[in-house]
């Protein structure tokens, strides 16, 4: 009787090490491809570094950024969206290859708000994208980290925007096939309103489009907008205001300003 319930035993122990071995598989798969998040809690208007584990210039990581005042360091209340400004850290020096001009806020990563309410502290933002697609200028150099502020709509200075922060990546090389995944973001997109009517030219998928006051309120909301190169829409917003744009895709973020005259 021993014998025959030792048979019958084994086959189950051997079932479960299969089990187990095939589960720390897919446990140390799911690892290796996890984006690496790299948070700044607690903003007070100090600088920080962010050291990385493992991500590259090449690898996609999250940004998480919580504001704890929201008002006097810098101003996130009532604010959906944050844009960051940023540059790479390299032999030749900080802030390298910016992408574009500090008052320009259509080409910066933007951080959407994650905490569901902006009017009350504190804010956190976040976004998941690979930076060194922004940096075609700088392929086959050796990348150290990222320098980069945050700011609000409202273009910067003062309370408009943080300090500087750095994330002192794992040192490597940016990669041709880094800057070849998102060829979206290369595309000019351009947006235009006039006569109530948004015109958007530029862009080759489904996309989401908001439309924002200058108080962070969103006044439009389109989801889910086939766009085949130009998308025009009569929008009956009030006028003699300014209004922020944001136009975002499964791999790509866009804002702009306009003017309803």
């Amino acid at each position: 009787m021993k014998y025959f319930r030792y048979r019958l035993i084994l086959p189950k122990i051997e079932s479960m090490k299969k089990n187990y071995f095939i589960l720390l598989c897919l446990f140390l798969t799911a690892a290796t491809y996890a984006q690496e998040v790299l948070s700044i809690s607690g903003y007070n208007g100090a600088g920080s570094t962010i050291t990385a584990t493992t991500s590259t210039i090449n690898d996609e990581i999250t940004i998480r950024f919580e504001d704890s005042d929201i008002i006097n360091n810098f101003y996130t209340e009532n604010q959906t969206f944050i844009h960051t400004y940023l540059g790479l850290e390299t032999s030749s020096g900080s802030f390298q290859a910016v992408p574009g001009t500090f008052n320009d806020l259509s080409w910066q990563p933007v951080l959407n708000l994650t905490d569901g309410d902006a009017s009350t502290a504190t804010n956190t933002y976040e976004i998941t994208f690979t930076p060194g697609q922004l940096f075609p200028s700088l392929e086959n150099e050796t990348i150290f980290g990222i320098n980069f502020l945050f700011q609000n709509q409202f273009g910067g200075g003062g309370n408009n925007q943080t300090v500087d922060f750095f994330i002192d990546l794992v040192d490597a090389t940016l990669n041709s096939s880094t800057l070849s995944v998102n060829d979206t973001t290369k595309t000019q997109i351009q947006t235009s309103y006039n006569g109530g009517r948004l015109e958007i030219s530029g862009i080759n998928t489904t996309s989401n489009i908001s439309i924002y006051n200058l108080l962070g309120r969103q006044v439009v909301d389109l989801k889910n907008v086939a766009i085949n190169g130009t998308f025009s829409k009569y929008l009956d917003l009030p006028r003699n205001n300014i209004y922020i744009v944001k136009i975002s895709a499964a791999n790509f973020s866009k804002t702009f300003k306009i003017v309803a005259k």
